[in-house]
């Protein structure tokens, strides 16, 4: 009986060694850590103590009781952070999430304030990660927003409200936190107050950080611009020269969640993930908060170089300053040929820098910088990185004959795209930017952005961006009066992805646009280059007077350099 004993004591304490084995779902609260919600203190340690927790104890969910939580920089996790399309260097971090698997932060409806320059969420090399229910918003904006009052020639007058604090120093307009820390700006973008989306017709004025400017009493400005416009009543936006925090950063990592989350604001983007794998994104709203203008000051979401699986579904992505999402890889140019299988390769765009998007294995086209034409299909055997911006990359197969200095290669692994029943509207610029070679499915979207609703391109010249669509489904969605905006040139702007177009192969291939309705001030519905294969039918196009018409003899249907291109009815 005593020997059963002792076999029933050391098997309950083997079963206490492997618990995350035998009890896979074990949570913990965040006032385990000593923090609770709604009491003014920073709770940036305590999420650190509890992440680290969480890693070592394998717990797999952390919980926060419904309230408010601020969190600092103080004391944040400070890293160096290379993020595509942001900006990279050493940021201050919140909840640094590293080489964790099966965890998930629920929120419980929790609101995240941040307070100065933090990046709220940086997920790095992690899998099976769940973000969920919560909302995530700063203290301070990174942009500013005031109102026009007057506009003369050559100047404007501004209100900025208190929760923008500014100072005149030396006839230059600084804009802070009300103590040391200030917000840089780099250009001004004017909105519609009462809509809040962008003005009619309206362009950004690329600025700098220095503007001109006077004090002139009760928290007006009058700043002096070289052919200024705008309407007094309206707003006028400052958007920050930097995209230094964003909200969500996913990096290496595989099989991620992010559900019923809402983001009002963040200086970067919303969510950017890059050389991840499968991530879904569910009822996510992005959305300025009710006295202001603007949310995120870049892109809702963005992906790069990414595989699998991205679904993006019932959503809301408004009033961000720039896309709804982005998806596509990243060129690298050739420096140098070192010989028939090596190559010298260079991250052009300073905001890639530092992204080790080759590795070992790994399927590359090497590509036609003029044309975008693939010369061939390659595989990598080795990677060196000299530093943020070089590398050096040793193919298996020979190298083509015709490849030269200045051509670019790219990966050849492309994600499976979903974008479903989302809202995308009164943002800057354009709504969703696709490139990938794979199955993309556009389905019962809504769209009202002041550019093009649906853009696809890449470019071997600027961004490096490498894009281009194969398999291209639209539809059964609402494209409500866009192009209100200077931000593109049909609802569906299909791209050849060169500016030598006269050259350029077949870009872009299999693309159906079925069942959709386009209410139109703006004739241009279809613009189409470099493409083989294009069915448009079973659309319904209804006229509409939501905003002037400027553009009243364009073609509604404009098509070059491509093939088999049917509309119909």
């Amino acid at each position: 009986m005593n020997r059963h004993i002792i076999i029933y004591i050391l098997t309950c304490g083997c079963l206490f060694l492997y618990l995350p084995d035998v009890f896979p779902n074990k949570e913990i609260s965040i006032t385990h850590f000593g923090i609770e919600p709604n009491n003014g203190k920073d709770a940036t340690l305590a999420v650190r103590n509890a992440i680290n927790y969480c890693s070592e104890k394998k717990i797999n969910k952390l919980i926060f009781p419904k309230g408010k939580y601020d969190f600092y920089p103080k004391l944040a996790t400070e890293k160096t952070v290379y993020i595509s399309n942001n900006t990279d260097g050493e940021k201050r971090i919140t909840f640094s999430i590293d080489n964790m698997k099966n965890f998930e932060i629920d929120g419980g409806g929790a609101t995240f304030i941040f307070h100065g320059y933090i990046c709220p969420f940086v997920i790095k090399n992690c899998k099976n990660i769940i973000l969920n229910n919560f909302s995530i918003d700063f203290s301070r904006t990174f942009h500013s927003e005031g109102i026009i009052k007057a506009v003369h020639k050559d100047e404007i007058e501004v209100y900025f409200p208190e929760k923008y604090p500014f100072k005149i120093e030396n006839e230059r307009l600084i804009f802070t936190d009300g103590k040391k820390i200030e917000y840089p700006y780099g250009s001004l973008l004017e909105y519609n107050t009462l809509k809040k989306e962008t003005a009619y017709q309206v362009h950004d004025y690329y600025t700098g950080p220095v503007l001109k400017a006077e004090n002139i009493g009760q928290r007006q400005v009058r700043i002096h611009l070289k052919d200024v416009k705008g309407t007094p009543g309206n707003t006028m936006v400052f958007a920050p020269n930097h995209r230094l925090c964003p909200a969500i950063t996913i990096d290496n990592t595989q099989d991620i969640n992010i559900a019923n989350i809402t983001l009002y604001h963040c200086g970067g983007m919303g969510v950017i993930a890059q050389r991840s794998k499968n991530i879904t994104v569910n009822k996510m709203k992005v959305s300025a908060a009710q006295d202001r203008t603007v949310s995120c000051t870049a892109d809702a979401t963005h992906f790069a170089n990414c595989e699998g699986k991205i679904i993006l579904t019932d959503c809301l992505f408004e009033n961000q300053m720039d896309d709804a999402t982005n998806i596509h890889g990243i060129y690298m140019r050739i420096e140098k040929i070192l010989s028939s299988t090596s190559l010298l390769l260079r991250l052009v765009h300073y905001e890639q820098y530092g992204m080790d998007i080759f590795k070992k294995g790994q399927k590359v086209e090497l590509v036609n910088a003029q044309t975008v034409e693939t010369y061939s299909i390659n595989n990598v055997e080795s990677v060196k990185r000299y530093n943020k911006e070089f590398y050096q990359v040793e193919f298996k197969e020979n190298l083509p004959s015709a490849l030269k200095e200045k051509d670019v290669v790219g990966s050849a692994i492309y994600p499976e795209v979903i974008l479903k029943n989302c809202i995308c509207q009164n943002n800057r610029a354009r709504g969703v930017l696709l490139g990938s070679r794979t199955k993309i499915i556009v389905e019962g979207n809504k769209f009202h952005t002041p550019g093009a609703a649906i853009m696809t391109g890449g470019d071997t010249e600027y961004w490096f961006e490498q894009g281009g669509v194969s398999n291209l489904e639209i539809k059964n969605n609402i494209f409500d009066n866009c192009n209100y905006g200077v931000w593109g040139d049909a609802a569906i702007q299909i791209a050849a992805g060169s500016k030598d177009k006269r050259n350029s192969p077949r870009f872009n291939h299999n693309i159906i646009i079925e069942n959709n309705t386009f209410n139109v001030f703006d004739p241009r519905i279809l613009k189409v280059s470099s493409v083989d294969g294009l069915i448009f039918r079973h659309n319904k196009i209804n006229h509409s007077t939501a905003y002037p018409a400027i553009h009243t003899t364009a073609e509604p249907f404009n098509i070059e350099n491509s093939t088999n291109i049917n509309i119909q009815k």
